[in-house]
């Protein structure tokens, strides 16, 4: 009998576990695009006052914010300069096959700025600035409507899940 209510108990855990893990990857989305929002501010800004180069960009957008798609940049920076890739959407695609941590929907939007950066003048460089902004922060909004009712349902799920497989099993 104690064995029983053991694999009972580790079931129910397990497949909770899976339900509050899918919440997490949720809220780490959530998190990720924030800070990719930021980050477009910032390059925003540098662009528009200083001209900085993409490179030196880069770097300067890891080094004001190290978490994770900060990261991404300086990988960036560090593909633009061994200038492998010929353009910059080729080194963005390089640097996201390299860093699987992304979560997807940030992943599209840093597909979609490395096609966008590089290529125009200030004026297309910053509306394409513009536009990834914009779009993360529908994808933000997508995400957080909703988010406690969404997140809690995942969490319930599994658990119900997991007491659903208890029963059978016993």
């Amino acid at each position: 009998m104690p064995m029983k209510m053991i694999g009972v108990i580790l079931i129910i855990v397990s497949c909770g576990s899976v339900g509050f893990q899918i919440a997490a990857n949720y809220r780490r989305e959530e998190n990720t695009l924030r800070q990719l929002i930021r980050i477009l501010d910032y390059m925003e800004c540098e662009l528009q006052y200083r001209l900085t180069p993409i490179p030196a960009l880069c770097r300067q957008a890891w080094g004001a914010f190290p978490e994770m798609p900060g990261k991404v940049f300086w990988e960036l920076s560090l593909e633009i300069d061994a200038q492998i890739a010929p353009d910059l959407a080729q080194c963005m695609s390089t640097v996201l096959n390299n860093v699987k941590s992304i979560p997807t929907v940030t992943r599209k939007e840093l597909e979609l700025l490395g096609k966008s950066m590089g290529r125009f003048d200030l004026d297309g460089q910053l509306k394409g600035l513009n536009a990834v902004r914009e779009d993360c922060k529908q994808n933000l909004k997508i995400l957080t409507d909703n988010r406690e009712n969404r997140l809690r349902s995942y969490q319930t799920l599994g658990l119900c899940a997991g007491a659903a497989l208890a029963i059978l099993f016993v």
